[in-house]
């Protein structure tokens, strides 16, 4: 099912409006980011903490996947400014899945040490991301309260990351938003099965407008995306609508997705 909608208007004293930028924003309010590495782990992630933050209680944390670039900060930005009066934690973990695999180590957004990048290299690019991803979650409880259900978002190329996690490991996410994706069904082959769902978490998959790629381009990320849906739906997962933002620019539609994911606020 495609459901179209004109580009949203925004939510008033809850999400500021977003735009694509390669330069991270100052965020008012929500604390710098700060970058660490996941206990346990050598996986690094970077986070940003709402406005008004203490460890007295449990907060809400919403993961982001970037596209192929890599740059989690410039990610993550998009998300702080556009939920900058939110109470998310959001958190960009440094994953090294979202998108081919040649030269990607050079991406200016990874921090990884030669021995962190040994510790890739012995676990294989997704097994890396697959346990990373778990004990940043973990990391993020330990250090700043954040809920263990987690909200689960990325784009483009980040795709093969989230439908991978996802369908691997639903029962870790409250709701889970693909965004313009690519699929080509990696790693749901490897040696772990991948297990039907005992509870499956909300999907929405979002699409920017008409003209905000080629058309052959779009074309394709379509065709990619009802391939993953149809797998989802050969899995047990609920039907999953693609939600067009007709006059969005390309970008992770930080504040669409957001303003989603506010509506399973628990």
């Amino acid at each position: 099912m495609i459901v179209e909608r004109p580009l949203l208007a925004p939510l008033a004293m809850l999400l500021v409006a977003c735009t694509t930028t390669a330069v991270a924003p100052r965020v008012t309010g929500r604390s710098a980011p700060q970058t660490h590495t996941a206990r346990g782990h050598v996986m690094k992630y970077t986070v940003s903490l709402p406005t008004g933050w203490t460890r007295d209680r449990a907060w809400p944390v919403v993961v982001v996947i970037p596209d192929a670039t890599r740059d989690f900060e410039g990610n993550l930005a998009e998300f702080a400014t556009a939920g900058a009066t939110t109470p998310y934690i959001f958190v960009a973990p440094h994953v090294v899945t979202s998108g081919g695999s040649r030269g990607y180590r050079d991406a200016p957004g990874f921090r990884y040490t030669t021995t962190d990048w040994r510790e890739v290299d012995r676990l294989g690019d997704f097994r890396f991301d697959e346990e990373g991803v778990a004990a940043v979650i973990a990391d993020v409880r330990d250090r700043f309260h954040g809920d263990d259900r987690v909200y689960l978002t990325g784009w483009e190329a980040g795709g093969h990351t989230v439908w991978a996690l996802l369908f691997r490991h639903p029962e870790r996410f409250r709701a889970v938003a693909p965004v313009s994706t690519n699929f080509l069904g990696r790693w749901l082959d490897a040696d772990q099965p991948v297990a039907p769902p005992a509870e499956t978490p909300a999907v929405r998959v979002f699409f920017c407008g008409a003209h905000c790629f080629p058309p052959d381009v779009r074309r394709n990320l379509m065709t990619q995306t009802r391939e993953a849906i149809a797998l989802a739906r050969g899995r047990g997962f609920q039907e999953i609508a693609i939600d067009v933002r007709e006059g969005t620019k390309h970008g992770p539609l930080a504040a669409d997705v957001l303003t989603w994911f506010v509506s399973f606020a628990p």
